[in-house]
């Protein structure tokens, strides 16, 4: 009956035959698996409805509920008529298109990204034929723009899982010099919200294209390309190069880095433009590159720092004369708070003469941001004075006193979630600060400090409590075994967090979670992060050689890439485990015999962590048993045990307490060598 209705010579028979498919499809798709041959001769028949664009549009719908249950293996006939679909469902995505039909444009996106989510097979043979259409309505202006966003979200999923298919076919460089070309959209105003705009989602997609793909279909053609840009009269072509390259630097830092000779004079240009937006997109550029390259970076410190402070002064003058609401004031600001960005990247690989030689002209100027109105600008001086003191060491001193007054009244502030956030930069600068002037110095501070990261605890910030447990590691490098007050609560805080549940976080988010990958979202009030297999984004590492066996499966025929399609789901309470585990590892390290009465709980709590699902948990695991073993063992010498001696039979036979966790460390040790891929 409901076929009848679906192939009915009356419209409204259709659209309502249709509809009712697709709802029982979407609550109970297994029903109609005996069904396939027949259901998809139907669905060929109306995805095709020359009358009603809703007798297609849930056509499409339900052929993504239909997949579900369609065996791509064994029913091969049945995949090809699904396949033969495809190209009409573009045709329905294009019409919706050009006639401004957002909603349903909208319903046909949804399908598409499900596909794409499914197993690789349904899309493969019109595969590069859909990246060539969603490339056309991402670039074309006189689309709607919540359109274009949604072609280039298909296009950054498709780099993303699909990286061997879109590397087989050579997309990456088409790809990229569209992403410049529509960079160029970008407000001169950077804009601090999660705002979806085309331009902005170009810049995301060429992160992910630098990531997933090899540097000749990313990085190679878009230093080709960038020139023009960078010397184009239009402010808007400038900005556009300069942010496009600073989006590729951490996806492709070793080539970057060889390339630096060629950057880093462009970059000093746009320093120096004549246009504040383009100038605030320079220092941008500057941070990110540093980011990944500081030690490269700053081999050019006396040319950049003095352009970042060149930047920041001309900046704050122009602030002064300038009405705090209006469009010259915002900007402006921006530069100032690029401009602490760029200075905190940098100093991160520069030495102590090094660092050392700007703290009088940079620690002033920040200084004078600590108290400024918008947050966001208060948090990145914070973050750099934190950065610099970590760097120049004792030349930070004379700043100290002032700093802590400054600083230290952020440790306590909690009424919103920007304070929170401000705190938790707070105290990690804070804990920099410990790290220059040393334990002797800084010591009517930890009171007071320890304080704060503990409450911190209990403020349902999870920024803030990944930096109490960093805050701990670094007290415990500066006072090693005077640490020993703190411990009591500091390991009961770490175990606790190590020996959290985490079952209800455990969500099979399976295939249909593809548009969420890299994603943080939020189910049954838990923080889960959706990443590849292993607990990684698929295509986030890996080089080039070892692709190219895939590669060329790939482009001798439409073998599955199946293999890059697995996801899971990495929760917050993982990657929490993450840090405390490796702070663990640190404060044992450094207080010594003072943990021994911890040491056993460690142990016991640690070692089955070694089999944990997340990979960011099994590494730092490993590590803080390496290092459980080596503090025992530098113990057990103080002591009076002979130093070791290479070689074997063994010169030196440890205790029997010493050999029993050797043994436990190297056969947790060899059972992942059998399992890890990195």
């Amino acid at each position: 009956m409901l076929q009848q209705a679906a192939t009915s010579q009356q419209v409204r028979h259709r659209e309502v035959g249709i509809y009712i498919i697709f709802t029982l499809l979407e609550a109970m798709p297994d029903i109609f698996q005996e069904n396939m041959t027949q259901m998809l001769t139907l669905f060929n028949r109306t995805v095709q409805d020359p009358e009603s664009v809703e007798v297609r549009i849930n056509t499409m719908l339900a052929l993504s509920e239909l997949a579900m249950v369609l065996d791509t293996d064994e029913d091969m006939k049945s995949l090809k008529s699904f396949q033969d679909t495809i190209p009409h469902m573009v045709k329905i995505l294009q019409h919706c298109i050009e006639t401004d039909d957002e909603e349903h444009a909208m319903q046909a996106f949804d399908v598409f990204n499900k596909l794409l989510s499914y197993e690789s097979a349904f899309l493969n043979t019109h595969f590069g034929d859909l990246l060539h259409f969603f490339m056309q309505v991402s670039a074309n202006t006189e689309v709607d723009e919540d359109v274009r966003s949604q072609a280039l979200s298909f296009l950054m999923q498709a780099a993303r899982y699909r990286k061997l298919k879109v590397q087989s076919l050579k997309a990456g460089e088409q790809m990229t010099t569209m992403c410049i070309q529509i960079a160029t959209e970008l407000e001169e105003l950077p804009s601090e919200e999660d705002e979806v705009s085309p331009a902005r989602s170009a810049l995301g997609l060429l992160d992910i294209l630098s990531e997933s793909l090899p540097p000749s279909q990313v990085a190679v053609p878009l230093l080709k390309a960038i020139g023009p840009y960078v010397q184009n009269p239009d402010p808007s072509h400038r900005r556009a190069g300069i942010l496009a390259l600073g989006m590729c630097v951490e996806g492709a830092p070793d080539f970057i880095a060889t390339q630096l000779k060629e950057i880093l004079p462009l970059v000093l240009h746009l320093l120096e433009d004549q246009n504040s937006g383009v100038r605030s997109a320079a220092l941008n550029g500057v941070a990110r590159l540093a980011d990944d390259l500081a030690e490269d970076m700053s081999k050019e410190h006396a040319r950049l720092i003095p352009a970042l402070i060149k930047n920041f002064d001309l900046a704050l003058q122009a602030m002064r004369s300038a009405q705090p609401s209006s469009k010259e004031y915002e900007l402006n600001s921006h530069i100032l708070k690029a401009s602490c960005m760029a200075v905190d990247s940098l100093i991160e690989g520069f030495d102590q003469e090094d660092a050392s030689k700007y703290v009088n002209e940079l620690v002033p100027r920040f200084a004078m941001l600590v108290e400024h109105q918008d947050h966001r600008v208060q948090m990145a001086a914070v973050s750099a004075i934190g950065s610099i003191a970590a760097g120049a060491e004792e030349a930070f001193k004379p700043y100290f006193e002032k700093s802590m007054q400054t600083l230290g009244k952020f440790i306590s502030i909690k009424d919103d979630e920007d304070e929170l956030e401000l705190r938790s930069i707070a105290i990690d600068a804070l804990g920099k600060v410990a790290g220059a002037v040393g334990a002797e110095a800084f010591q009517q501070f930890v009171q007071p400090l320890m304080h704060s990261s503990e409450e911190g605890l209990h403020l349902d910030n999870q920024r803030l409590k990944e930096t109490s447990y960093i805050l701990w590691s670094t007290l415990a490098r500066v006072y090693e075994e005077n640490f020993d007050a703190f411990l009591p609560g500091v390991v009961k805080a770490l175990l606790d967090c190590l020996e959290q549940e985490e079952t209800d976080s455990e969500v099979q988010l399976g295939a249909e979670a593809s548009d969420l990958v890299g994603q943080e979202v939020t189910i049954a009030g838990k923080k889960i992060k959706v990443a590849g297999a292993g607990g990684v984004v698929e295509g986030a590492e890996g080089g080039d050689e070892e692709e190219d066996d895939l590669v060329q499966e790939l482009m001798e025929g439409d073998e599955d890439d199946d293999d890059w399609d697995d996801l899971g789901a990495v929760t917050g309470v993982a990657m929490e485990k993450e840090i405390a585990v490796e702070v663990l590892g640190d404060v044992l390290t450094h207080t010594k015999s003072k943990y021994l009465p911890y040491m056993q709980k460690t142990v016991e709590v640690v070692l089955p962590l070694l089999d944990h699902s997340y990979e960011g948990v099994r590494k730092s695991a490993v590590g803080t048993m390496w290092r459980a073993y080596a503090c025992l063992w530098g113990l057990a010498e103080d002591g009076g045990m002979q130093k070791w001696q290479p070689g074997l039979p063994l010169k030196v036979k440890p205790s029997a307490d010493l050999e029993k966790l050797g043994d436990l460390v190297m056969k947790g040790s060899l059972a992942l060598w059998e399992e890890e891929m990195d």
